[in-house]
């Protein structure tokens, strides 16, 4: 985002495919590059996952303002210290700050999970959204911090109409790709779902928000490697999908749905962008995917295989060391979970049958589990990842349980 005095303020960067344990990539071959971002005024992180934060690539002088929400588990502020960064604005959630000629809002997270509220009890502890306001103008940037419609309500009251809101319209993670308890017609009809649900929902916040214009924003990508096989099966869809299916609906007066090429920037002022739109070639996305990004390796295909009783010697030490974490946030896991290793079933969480929802099975290369356990990578982003199987029986999702696992590791 630029204000007219030329103030430049970049979000969450991720230009190089291979985040989430090297199965995320960009559907095309992106051609900004981390030069070009040299001379940005200052960078906002919404939160840890790296597709908003790529540890691997985020390099800027380590004076650069950078801008983070003040609130809650703050894993990104101790890797931001850790890389060297030494100039953090930290705002803290619905507090306003100023920067140049900006004022600039965080909000911390709006729901625990939009779609699960009554299953969850911890819910979201990382994401942020933010308000931009410089020239008269106002612009809402979620990331993935989706609003329920009571914070559209809150935010509708406390700042107007925004110029411009952009929000995510997916449900990126796991689900129904990696749930082995789903057949094929099942995955499929999953698929669907999530993409109707999704729309609804953002089609609800936007009745309530009425920006002057739309931009679905934050929710785009593939799958490469091996588990490129899964992209048909996410619950996932492009920004022009988006678009056509909002479309289908009543129109909301007033609000104006856009999508950008890379590269292309919108003026406010004009409510218009410098360069046509371009529509995505779902031919060639898919083609480049089959060409190239299915015969990516990730990163821990490179490892050697671990030593198997080591690995679960390590286990168990990791479920000790997590029940120790669970208490001090005061989560009580509701079902059974147990960790397929070499072919042996190994129980990683065991509640009361009184407070058990069912059983979920989990598989993961062991060469992964190995990174998880040295914190060399993490449970969530390999879950995100799509690189774990799980089977769950029944199908009830427990998000607490998810977040549960984020704390599995030596």
């Amino acid at each position: 985002i630029e204000s007219k005095t030329g103030t430049k303020i970049v979000s969450d960067p991720w230009l190089d495919d291979g985040v989430f344990d090297g199965s995320w990539c960009h559907f095309h071959e992106l051609k900004t590059t981390w030069d070009e971002l040299q001379t940005v005024d200052a960078v906002y992180v919404s939160h840890v996952h790296p597709d908003h934060f790529d540890n691997r690539f985020f390099q800027f002088p380590k004076d650069t303002p950078i801008i983070v929400l003040d609130h809650g588990m703050n894993f990104l502020h101790k890797n931001l210290i850790k890389m060297g960064y030494t100039n953090l604005i930290k705002i803290k959630d619905q507090e306003t700050s100023s920067f140049k000629d900006f004022k600039l809002t965080l909000f911390a997270p709006f729901a625990g999970n939009n779609f699960f509220e009554e299953n969850t009890k911890i819910g979201n502890l990382i994401d942020s959204g933010i308000v931009y306001e410089s020239d008269g103008h106002k612009v809402f940037n979620a990331n993935d911090n989706t609003p329920n419609p009571k914070a559209c309500k809150m935010l509708k009251e406390r700042f107007g109409v925004f110029d411009l809101s952009m929000m995510n319209y997916n449900a990126a993670g796991p689900y129904p790709s990696c749930f082995n308890n789903l057949n094929e017609d099942e995955k499929i009809a999953e698929h669907n779902n999530n993409l109707q649900r999704n729309v609804d929902y953002l089609y609800e916040n936007l009745k309530i928000l009425n920006s002057k214009h739309f931009l679905p924003f934050a929710g785009a990508y593939v799958l490469g490697g091996k588990l490129s096989y899964k992209n048909k099966y996410l619950g996932t869809m492009s920004w022009d999908k988006c678009i056509e299916m909002l479309n289908k609906k009543d129109k909301i007066q007033g609000t104006e749905y856009i999508a950008l090429n890379e590269g292309t920037s919108f003026d406010l002022s004009l409510g218009l962008p410098d360069k046509e739109y371009q529509p995505i070639n779902e031919d060639e996305v898919k083609l480049y995917i089959d060409s190239k990004l299915s015969k990516l390796k990730y990163p821990y295909e490179l490892d050697d295989m671990p030593d198997q009783s080591q690995l679960l010697n390590d286990v168990n030490n990791a479920v000790l060391e997590m029940e120790k974490r669970l208490k001090r946030i005061k989560l009580v896991p509701d079902m059974n979970v147990s960790l397929e290793i070499f072919n042996e079933q190994v129980t990683i969480m065991n509640p009361s049958e009184d407070n058990s929802n069912g059983a979920l099975k989990c598989k993961m290369d062991p060469r992964l589990l190995r990174r998880i356990l040295d914190r060399t990578s993490h449970w969530n982003n390999a879950e995100i990842g799509c690189h774990i199987e799980f089977d769950r029986k029944p199908n009830f999702y427990s998000p607490d349980i998810h977040t549960a696992l984020q704390f599995f590791h030596l």
